[in-house]
């Protein structure tokens, strides 16, 4: 069973290793913020593009429909809150989708913690 927890985008980074290793190679993140820590430029890497984003609440719309209107890969993170209209959009408009499971080792019994991941082929 999932709750809607405050919606921290930082937990999301935690999970940024393995993602990567399942969808990726990503070739950008946003918030661009991330990016410098996150990516290293690959000269040899094909630069079709293919994005981890970690948007704040009040831009998941806005993202989120572009998304389905480009010729583009992603993996997006958005909260697992059931009651707003990003949620249904992202549930119907994606490829697949995961719930994140705490990263915390110190958790012994981890619970998901209300972040999708949404993963959009084009």
């Amino acid at each position: 069973m999932t709750r809607n927890f405050a919606y921290d985008p930082q937990l999301a980074f935690r999970h940024f290793a393995r993602l990567n290793a399942e969808y990726g190679p990503y070739t950008y993140v946003w918030p661009k913020a991330s990016q410098s820590t996150l990516i290293k430029p690959d000269p040899t890497e094909s630069v079709h593009p293919n994005g981890f984003s970690v948007p704040p609440v009040q831009h998941l719309d806005s993202v989120l429909r572009r998304l389905v209107s480009i010729k583009e890969e992603a993996t997006v993170v958005i909260p697992q809150w059931t009651n707003i209209s990003s949620y249904a959009t992202a549930i119907r408009a994606c490829f697949e989708y995961q719930v994140l499971l705490s990263s915390d080792t110190r958790d012994t019994t981890p619970t998901p913690w209300a972040m999708l991941t949404c993963h959009f082929l084009h």
